[in-house]
């Protein structure tokens, strides 16, 4: 029986997590004093820099996974022209030393870190968002794009904003991250239930360059790999 990586991520929370509210996580690190100290310990500080583009502006809460499977809880947020996660401790911003760190979930949300020389291209933020996670894991991952903007009437550019901009990857083993590129690779990595694959695209319209559309497949095609199922 095959156990995801983020199965296993999900009991580990729940089990050492239980009593506490979202609002009660979100204030801790002000409270509890060992509390600061563990985070303390696996960050350092950092100062502000007007050189910043965030995934998600506002600070959010956090659930920490160290690599000693510990679980720590804060607010953040990961700024991806610098390539880290800031969290806010006491008030204060602290940088987020990514070598302690196993995973991160943001409301919900999971995030992991991968070490470069594992993806495929690496022209990529090292955090990606996991949108389906079971036999074929799907990952949003993100990365800074440029705009200009002209005045209009001599062509002459007078902005250039960063945009977030992202693609989609897959892994069946959190070894190697590969790109996806496009329907007939999917339905080929879908090959054992790709006539399935093919009427769920079919009867719902499924738009595969669509982050939402592809994790109802992606999510669709681990279903018949969940030992609660009673399928492989």
């Amino acid at each position: 029986m095959k156990h995801t990586f983020f199965s296993f991520l999900t009991l580990l929370i729940l089990n050492q997590s239980i009593g506490q509210t979202k609002e009660d996580l979100v204030d801790v690190s002000s409270l509890n004093k060992e509390y600061v100290e563990k985070i303390n310990s696996i960050s350092s500080p950092l100062s502000l820099s007007k050189k910043s583009f965030y995934l998600d502006q506002d600070w959010r809460h956090v659930v920490i996974v160290t690599k000693e499977n510990e679980v720590l809880h804060s607010s953040g947020r990961i700024n991806l022209v610098r390539m880290l996660v800031e969290i806010l401790v006491e008030k204060h911003v602290r940088r987020l030393n990514e070598s302690k760190v196993k995973a991160l979930i943001f409301d919900g949300d999971k995030i992991i870190r991968i070490p470069g020389s594992r993806i495929e291209g690496r022209n990529i933020s090292s955090y990606m968002h996991v949108l389906a996670d079971g036999h074929l894991t799907l990952l949003e991952a993100y990365k800074i794009g440029f705009k200009t903007e002209s005045d209009g009437y001599s062509g002459v550019v007078v902005d250039e904003k960063m945009i977030l901009e992202s693609e989609f990857f897959y892994t069946a083993d959190f070894k190697t991250f590969n790109k996806l590129k496009g329907k007939k690779e999917i339905l080929s990595l879908m090959q054992d239930r790709k006539v399935d694959a093919e009427n769920l695209i079919k009867e719902n319209k499924l738009k595969l360059d669509e982050r939402r559309d592809l994790a109802v497949l992606f999510e669709y095609y681990n279903n018949f790999f969940d030992p609660k199922k009673g399928s492989d």
